[in-house]
């Protein structure tokens, strides 16, 4: 199963040399991750529950229903229109998840482990008529929300203290990803025969080449 990494254009360069190492930007700090990992989701289904509770905390950040203790981010966020505006232009990264052991859930899963910049690829559109590409983070996650329905995402995760009991999970999820769905149907129903499918390019060729 491929593992989703969300990121900001302008982190790309440095990731291309070091890779994925445990750290907390911005977008952790947005949903009070107190972890210094590597944060990734699971698939398709963890990359969108992922997404739209990040939209959940903005919205409700923004009107003031939930407080955020970083004031960076909080002044950041009070500044942008919305979500997309907060988190610029960026990508989706993927790396095979093969033995790297999860140490959350399939939505906000996290390890200690580096991911070297050879196991990184960037997730790209290619238009299968001209085989142009788009990377957006934003087009990406509606191709993804287009292909999987909210009935097909289930919790599952390590069992830890404090963990959520699967089938309550499960429920309270695809609640918000339906809510999600109806409010952005016509964005995501663009994605449903569009012409174009998921596919990537190496990490390092993608920087030499669109950066």
């Amino acid at each position: 199963m491929y593992y989703y990494h969300m990121t900001a254009l302008n982190n790309l360069p440095s990731i291309a040399v070091q890779g994925l190492i445990p750290q907390n930007g911005n977008n952790g700090k947005l949903i009070e991750e107190e972890k210094i990992k590597v944060f990734f989701s699971e698939g398709f289904e963890g990359a969108v529950a992922l997404y739209v509770d990040f939209d959940i905390v903005f919205d409700k950040i923004k009107k003031a229903q939930m407080k955020i203790t970083d004031e960076f981010v909080l002044q950041k966020l009070l500044k942008s229109k919305n979500l997309s505006d907060f988190l610029g232009e960026g990508v989706y990264l993927r790396f095979d998840g093969t033995g790297i052991r999860n140490e959350r859930n399939f939505e906000n899963g996290c390890t200690d482990i580096i991911i070297p910049p050879e196991k990184i690829e960037v997730c790209i559109l290619r238009n299968e008529n001209d085989n142009s590409i788009i990377f957006s983070r934003f087009r990406i996650i509606k191709y993804m929300m287009a292909k999987i329905q909210p009935e097909q995402i289930k919790y599952y995760g390590a069992i830890y203290k404090g963990s959520p009991n699967f089938t309550e999970a499960t429920d309270r999820i695809q609640e918000k990803v339906k809510r999600y769905y109806r409010d952005h149907q016509t964005e995501i129903s663009e994605y449903v025969n569009c012409g174009y499918i998921l596919a990537s390019i190496n990490l390092k060729d993608f920087v030499n080449k669109y950066l």
